[in-house]
């Protein structure tokens, strides 16, 4: 069973963070099997190194057939180059970008890359990459309004944190989110 922690600090007064309540729900008989952060982590560097960009330009890449060369307006003086592996990238689309210096969501701190020769500043993201879907078919194309620059953060859902039980048949009481939250309320 996966269980939203969002929902359930909603529903139920709790001073425990994320491990200590993991940790009394193993202890109760609710064996907790994983953690799971979805979604950006939320920081100042994070709120400045992911933004929406608009794809100005995207032409094949010297050296690669699968591999694309785009000029993607971030909100800068200047247009940034970024090399980019999508099928399904164009010019024209509003994207997710990650900056160098951003911290993807597994932890992973982005740099400067060459990709075949050619410099890549930044990455066009997928929702898998977000980690918002299980996977994706490409890039994540965000709606036209959105202005060049504005902070991804601003835009996406938060990051949520789920908790992953494994619920044994005896606990036919926790077999639901509000039997869960009643677990979590008596302890």
């Amino acid at each position: 069973m996966k269980l939203p922690l969002e929902w359930l600090r909603e529903h139920v007064a709790t001073d425990l963070d994320d491990a200590a309540l993991a940790d009394r729900l193993t202890a109760t008989g609710t064996a907790v099997e994983h953690i799971v952060t979805r979604g950006i982590p939320v920081t100042d560097a994070n709120r400045q190194g992911f933004r929406v960009g608009k794809v100005l330009t995207a032409e094949q890449h010297p050296d690669a057939d699968r591999l694309r060369v785009l000029s993607v307006d971030t909100g800068d003086d200047s247009p940034r180059q970024i090399v980019c592996g999508a099928p399904n990238v164009a010019a024209g689309q509003t994207v997710a970008v990650a900056l160098p210096g951003a911290v993807m969501p597994g932890g992973q701190k982005l740099g400067k890359a060459k990709l075949r020769g050619v410099e890549s500043l930044g990455m066009v993201l997928s929702e898998s990459e977000l980690e918002l879907a299980e996977s994706s078919e490409g890039i994540m194309v965000l709606d036209d309004l959105l202005a060049a620059g504005t902070s991804v953060l601003d835009v996406l859902p938060p990051p949520g944190t789920i908790l992953e039980l494994e619920l044994t048949p005896n606990r036919g009481d926790c077999q639901g989110i509000y039997g869960i939250a009643r677990e979590v309320h008596a302890i």
